[in-house]
């Protein structure tokens, strides 16, 4: 087959023209097929990212992507599906809760996660941190899985979404990825190839998160919102803080820790509370609670939520998941034997100053973890799964001098002076009226 020409395409969205459905999806399957030459395929990405698109070409654009690939199908399944993205941030271990929880209250969860990202970490490389789990599942391996248990963690295919493949390594190349235009349909052709009814999106917004400020994150949140309603899926938006890191464990396998805690009805008080409202907002969104048997009544609701998380069944839940893909369920209650933990050292960071913690900042604490070898590489070079910073103090705490606030669980060739430089940056101390040092 010859090259398709797109000098046609290219040229009505420079002069700020508006692609039909049809034209999007010649471009998105020269992409999928690379039947087009690159630089066509690279001046309709920059084309886009200089002209914009409408709310509708959003909407096609994220369909053309997603039919460039497999598309799953869990209509057989006898309860509603649900799915969670989250933009991406530090100590952000939610969908290891949230997904069994979601499956402990009568929903079906097939989660497609990704890697970590600069100093945001992955699901998926939390995960492999519980030894042995398999994150490599086929359409046939993941149905099995959510058959029985009603959750399944897996990442993506090479089957699914091809386009967003090419398209998302062209962007990176050609200076594109800074628009919503891009980001918001990639994000959603992976969402709605995953084939559940409702979504509920986490877009954090702070100095740890790609959105810093709350304007930007709002935007991003409502664009993604009309994509999916545009595609007839049930989505939500709920917009998170980052300026602080979500919880008090930033790295894999302690942050598996940390939501295992959370499981049995226990963890970091801001952790537990955006599990619970991210679990609400999905089935309030979905329409489906009567026909799971959950109350419509939203105080009634959090409270089975809340006796999910508290009774153990979300911790059941998730055990079962584990044991289904192949991971060390026993490790869930020995942290000993989590990956890389045995390797790691442990140290106190102390306060410099007493005073009241003003803030501790989300981006500085991501980019500790990271020095000491918790971040993916630039090389695409795995982290230490046993590595990370684990909080012991918040803001608004009071610190004396000398006090630890931080732990550090480094291994071999971490860069511990530098994961400490980034926290004396992070924590910002103010000192106590009439208090001494």
């Amino acid at each position: 087959m010859g090259d398709i020409d797109l000098r046609d395409l290219i040229a009505v969205k420079r002069d700020g023209g508006v692609l039909s459905p049809e034209q999007i999806d010649i471009f998105v399957d020269a992409a999928a097929s690379s039947s087009a030459p690159e630089v066509h395929l690279a001046s309709m990405l920059m084309a886009i990212f200089c002209r914009g698109l409408t709310t509708e070409e959003r909407t096609a654009y994220s369909l053309a992507m997603m039919r460039s690939g497999d598309v799953l199908d869990w209509s057989h399944l006898r309860r509603p599906t649900a799915d969670k993205h989250s933009t991406g941030g530090v100590g952000d271990k939610v969908s290891l809760i949230w997904a069994p929880l979601m499956a402990a209250v009568g929903y079906a969860v097939p989660m497609i996660s990704g890697r970590g990202l600069g100093h945001t970490g992955g699901t998926l490389d939390k995960l492999e941190s519980i030894p042995g789990f398999r994150t490599d599942l086929d359409t046939e391996a993941m149905d099995r899985v959510i058959q029985a248990v009603g959750c399944v963690m897996v990442g993506q295919t090479a089957t699914l979404v091809p386009a967003d493949r090419t398209l998302y390594a062209l962007r990176s190349r050609t200076g594109t990825v800074p628009t919503l235009d891009h980001i918001a349909p990639s994000i959603m052709s992976k969402k709605l190839a995953e084939g559940a009814d409702s979504l509920v999106l986490d877009v954090k917004v702070g100095s740890g998160a790609f959105m810093k400020n709350r304007a930007d994150a709002r935007e991003l949140a409502d664009v993604m919102v009309a994509i999916g309603e545009g595609a007839g899926r049930k989505v939500a938006a709920v917009l998170s803080d980052m300026s602080t890191p979500l919880g008090l464990a930033v790295g894999n396998s302690v942050e598996v820790e940390e939501s295992v805690d959370c499981l049995k009805g226990g963890g970091p008080a801001d952790l537990r509370a955006l599990v619970l409202d991210l679990a609400q907002s999905c089935i309030e969104v979905s329409g489906q609670a009567a026909n799971v048997g959950l109350p419509t009544n939203p105080v009634a609701l959090r409270g089975r939520l809340e006796q999910a998380l508290d009774g153990g069944s979300a911790m059941e839940h998730f055990e079962r998941m584990v044991e289904l893909q192949g991971g060390d369920v026993a490790s869930l209650y020995d942290p000993s034997r989590l990956e890389g933990i045995s390797e790691t050292t442990v140290s106190g960071h102390t306060a410099k100053q007493a005073g009241l913690i003003h803030a501790i900042d989300a981006l500085d604490v991501g980019l500790a973890a990271a020095a000491l070898g918790g971040g993916r590489g630039a090389d695409g070079e795995a982290p230490h799964p046993g590595v990370g910073v684990i909080l012991t103090k918040r803001p608004g705490d009071e610190v004396a001098r000398g006090e630890v606030w931080a732990t550090l669980r480094h291994a071999p060739g971490s860069d511990v002076e530098a994961a400490r430089d980034l926290l004396e940056r992070a924590l910002l101390v103010e000192p106590k009226l009439g208090g001494g040092s």
